[in-house]
């Protein structure tokens, strides 16, 4: 049975034109964007949020997605989790559109209340790639009832070295938006947070190859972010899986370290 929520938000990508560029500049463009979204190649998605209910009622995982996606992007992992006895709820939020402290606000909040009505008494959160930023944001402010737990797929938590790279070019502070600039790693949100009491397990993917130089992305990274960004100060565990920054979402280790970390505090090594 599934009880359908209002909708958070529907949103479209202004179609606008970009004015001429070198062909030096549209190929670093592309590759930024082929990367990101390369499962899903599209800045516009959305859908609405859901609250699915099996045997584990007193557990609800709010998923959070990263940019340029939508709750839909994590479909995947709902699944798997849902499978496993766990309610779910996939946030949809306009990821280029807001700043992350109101992105977190408005609607990380909707998430945690609609786990809350559903009779849930631990709530979990388990976030990929800026999604895991906006959690942190959210738990400035906001504590987690007992036993519950943060997993965080590939999240830039010492900021994002293409954002540091780009961030002051107008084509990236176009293409990402007002959040995907503040990851930048000197001054940026990341300099601003407070560590987190919950207990937190971070999933980094990473490639035996990289597009980048080193001087952009430091290897080892998983196309979008390096493995030593990724890492927090409190993480209470960590583990490397190989795989890309999109299709980790899809990878079924991932999957398993996920269900492991919810239900034991620990991953598998």
């Amino acid at each position: 049975m599934s009880i359908r929520l209002p909708k958070f938000l529907r949103y479209s990508r202004v179609g606008a034109s970009l004015p001429l560029l070198s062909s030096r500049l549209l190929t670093l463009v592309l590759l930024l964007g082929l990367n990101a979204c390369a499962t899903y190649p599209s800045f516009v998605a959305s859908s609405d949020a859901s609250v699915l209910f099996s045997e584990k009622e007193d557990q609800c995982v709010v998923l959070v997605h990263g940019l340029w996606r939508s709750g839909f992007a994590m479909r995947s992992i709902a699944s798997d989790l849902q499978s496993s006895g766990y309610q779910t709820v996939s946030v949809d939020y306009p990821s280029t559109q807001k700043e992350i402290p109101a992105l977190a606000q408005e609607f990380l909040s909707k998430g945690y209340t609609a786990c809350q009505e559903a009779g849930a008494r631990q709530i979990h959160f388990v976030s990929h790639s800026m999604g895991g930023i906006l959690v942190r944001q959210y738990l400035q402010d906001h504590r987690l009832p007992e036993g519950s737990k943060v997993v965080m797929l590939s999240p830039p938590n010492q900021g994002s070295e293409l954002s540091e790279k780009f961030g002051d070019s107008w084509w990236y502070q176009w293409m990402v938006g007002p959040a995907g600039v503040s990851l930048n790693r000197e001054g940026g949100i990341v300099t601003e947070l407070n560590e987190i009491e919950e207990p937190v397990g971070i999933i980094a993917a990473y490639r035996d190859w990289s597009l980048w130089p080193d001087s952009w992305l430091p290897q080892p990274n998983d196309g979008t972010v390096s493995v030593d960004s990724m890492k927090l100060a409190e993480m209470d565990d960590f583990v490397m899986v190989n795989s890309g920054h999109a299709m980790m979402r899809y990878n079924d280790d991932v999957q398993l370290q996920i269900r492991q970390f919810l239900a034991e505090g620990s991953f598998v090594h």
